[in-house]
């Protein structure tokens, strides 16, 4: 579990209390309870990956895992997205990644590559470093 920062948690049910109207410590105590809320919430990031049929299919997926088989355990995400053209020959897939979590990207005539998401971006590692966080 990630540490929250108790006191940008309160700023920001100061914020939310300062917008609302009626009695102060009820405007507060909902503040609070949605400023919680925000803080808690797993952050995601958007990963848009290029779409070309020709060049083989797209595709995101969680690594979760070790697989006797195929190295990686992986659960595969569904788009969030899809911007393609009206021929569906060209056009961008996009994923929402979740905080804390390694991924491997399949993209068509770029091939695939793993991606780390910590603090809100995306890094990119090399596969030694997935095998030794997944240990």
């Amino acid at each position: 579990m990630m540490k929250v920062d108790v006191r940008n948690v309160m700023k920001r049910a100061h914020e939310l209390a300062r917008q609302m109207e009626g009695d102060y410590k009820a405007r507060m105590a909902l503040a609070l309870r949605q400023a919680w809320a925000e803080a808690k919430a797993p952050k995601r990031v958007l990963l848009t990956v290029r779409h070309q049929p020709s060049g083989g299919r797209e595709w995101v997926a969680r690594i979760v895992g070790r697989h006797p088989k195929y190295h990686f355990e992986r659960e595969f995400l569904a788009p969030l997205a899809r911007d393609w053209s009206s021929s569906g020959k060209t056009g961008y897939t996009t994923f929402a990644l979740e905080e804390d979590g390694i991924y491997e990207v399949n993209e068509p005539y770029v091939g695939r590559r793993f991606v780390e998401v910590r603090a809100g971006r995306q890094y990119e590692i090399a596969v030694a470093d997935v095998a030794a966080k997944i240990a």
